[in-house]
């Protein structure tokens, strides 16, 4: 018994040299033998410097840049489909690839910087991406490379592949207003005077609101800092954004 425990010494100092621990005090050993783990910060997202001013003036931040990028890219990708269609149809394998870039890069910002810049309303975005991507493509497939040509002798079926685009984006966007559209937004309390508030509210999708500065009337009390629930009053297309209501509620401070 004393040989083998003799052996057991020998080898547990042979460790303790090798690893370093057996000199180390008790607390320094539980210490080396946990693994921490390492909390990285999140990254605060910005937008770029040579902007920064053009959305300030118009009180708008990170979000709004966002968007900005999303509609550059889907006006990119609707006049290139346009191009493509009416100016130079022959040109099959230079359009298609952007047609292909475009969308992928609307995709990855669906996918990323949408989901970090609005969060609550994540998926009326989502949907909006995949709706203006979709629309291009059905047009382009509808007009460029449609199975029936277009001749006077068949007229009636060369008419249905764009009346069932022009249909199909009619129902979409209908389905989007139906599903994510809202008569209400949120906003900031910036100001108070009496009875009126200036309130900064962000863009909204969901209520067709764009972002800035709006004055409107409180029939409850708030304070500078308050989010608060706005009633929203939409024209009939909703092509010119919504109108700012009253402040309904306040959510929280």
């Amino acid at each position: 018994m004393a040989r083998k425990s003799g052996i057991t010494d020998f080898f547990r100092k042979v460790g303790d040299a090798v690893f370093g621990i057996g000199k180390l005090p008790c607390k320094f050993k539980r210490r080396a033998l946990k693994v921490k783990k390492k909390v990285q910060p999140e990254k605060k997202e910005e937008i770029p410097k040579i902007l920064q001013s053009f959305f300030e003036r118009r009180h708008a931040g990170w979000p709004e840049y966002v968007m900005f990028m999303v509609q550059l890219a889907v006006l990119a990708l609707f006049v290139t489909a346009v191009v493509y269609m009416v100016f130079l149809p022959a040109e099959t394998f230079i359009f298609i690839p952007l047609l292909l870039g475009l969308s992928a890069y609307l995709a990855y910002l669906a996918a990323t910087r949408l989901r970090r810049a609005f969060r609550r309303d994540y998926p009326a975005y989502r949907s909006f991406v995949a709706i203006c991507v979709a629309t291009a493509w059905v047009f382009v497939i509808a007009l460029r490379h449609s199975p029936v040509e277009f001749s006077l002798r068949n007229i009636h079926l060369a008419l249905i592949p764009p009346l069932a685009a022009v249909v199909f984006v009619f129902v979409t966007f209908l389905t989007f207003r139906f599903k994510y559209g809202r008569n209400f937004t949120y906003g900031t309390v910036e100001q108070t005077k009496g009875r009126r508030a200036t309130i900064c509210v962000g863009y909204d999708i969901c209520s067709n609101v764009k972002a800035g500065l709006y004055p409107v009337e409180s029939f409850i009390r708030v304070k500078r800092g308050d989010i608060v629930k706005l009633s929203v009053e939409k024209p009939m297309f909703g092509l010119r954004g919504a109108k700012v209501g009253v402040i309904l509620e306040k959510i929280s401070r």
